[in-house]
């Protein structure tokens, strides 16, 4: 019985990772089912592990989401007879596949499953990269492909794709596709511009930034923008709201002392944004920011309530500040 053991919180390099893993054993996707722990016990995935694949040699039980294999267990969660598990682990009786898949930055390695699994399966960590260890490895990426960088292509491609390796191996195999016939391979920030879709959270950012600097007519001209692109503008204030909370948080962490790695672990943010916050944070002090919190949530229940119009509420906001 081969068993595996997935850990990351990269999803497409997980999910690859099982996609070949399948191929591998030569299993069909009808032959691989999956059970979320979130939503069902190990008990019911284990009995169908345990059973005969219907027109096939043999089959794949995915278990996804097992967060007893973490530090994050709570309330509302499945009645889990791990027993059950070790059982298996220990005694397997069968040629079924078994792949367990945990999309979190690492398991409680004290807990006496964890060391059983890391024992009995082969395990495959995806971990979330430090920005200058992405840079390099999209570098080498890149370059193994013949396509030369410009200067400070690298980091905006890093900041487009949030510092994510799953965003940016999605984009970058887009690059090689779009340079695949090309007599030059340069690659230039105006061909990451046209390649690299700019993600909603990047315009709120730079429209948060330009509030932050009192760039009345930047904002509003960003704002226009995302209006043209069919945004929401309820959609809009919540997004702007929740970055000025999260801004709010990582200045009141950062005056207790707190580096940017603990910020991210303890608001369960990614790194990178906490970075991009911080930066952009110094131009408010929290009196103002709370201000503009209590704005918008005013704002939020006048629209809902059908006093303001929503497009008018958020104008008005802006030209305010």
């Amino acid at each position: 019985m081969a068993i595996y053991t997935i850990i990351g919180e990269q999803v497409v390099l997980c999910e690859k990772k099982i996609h070949e893993l399948l191929d591998k054993h030569q299993i069909n996707s009808f032959d691989a089912i999956s059970y979320d722990m979130r939503e069902t016990t190990i008990q019911k995935a284990i009995f169908d592990l345990q059973t005969v694949a219907f027109l096939s040699p043999k089959k794949a039980i995915i278990i996804k989401n097992p967060v007893f294999l973490t530090t994050k267990e709570g309330k509302g969660e499945q009645p889990h007879d791990l027993n059950v598990l070790m059982d298996v682990l220990e005694h397997p009786k069968t040629d079924n596949i078994l792949i367990i898949y945990a999309p979190y930055d690492k398991l409680d390695d004290r807990k006496k499953l964890v060391k059983l699994l890391k024992k009995k399966s082969e395990v495959f960590t995806f971990e979330t990269y430090s920005e200058a260890s992405l840079k390099e490895w999209a570098k080498q990426k890149l370059e193994k492909e013949g396509v030369e960088c410009e200067p400070g292509v690298l980091d905006l491609l890093i900041r487009l794709t949030h510092a994510k390796i799953d965003t940016l191996l999605q984009e970058i195999e887009k690059i090689i596709i779009y340079f695949m016939d090309a007599p030059s391979k340069v690659l230039t920030v105006e061909v990451i511009h046209v390649l690299v879709a700019r993600q909603l959270e990047d315009n709120v950012f730079l429209l948060t930034d330009a509030l932050a600097k009192r760039k009345i007519e930047e904002a509003f001209l960003i704002y226009e923008d995302l209006m043209t692109q069919n945004e929401e503008p309820l959609k809009l204030l919540i997004l702007i709201a929740n970055q000025f909370r999260l801004m709010s948080q990582v200045i009141e962490l950062s005056q207790q002392g707190y580096r940017e790695a603990d910020i991210a672990k303890t608001l369960n943010v990614h790194p990178y944004r906490v970075k991009l916050i911080h930066s952009q944070s110094h131009h408010f002090n929290p009196k103002v920011l709370k201000k503009y919190l209590i704005q918008l949530a005013d704002m939020d229940y006048k629209i809902k309530t059908g006093i303001l119009d929503k497009e008018l509420a958020l104008e008005l906001f802006i030209l305010n500040l």
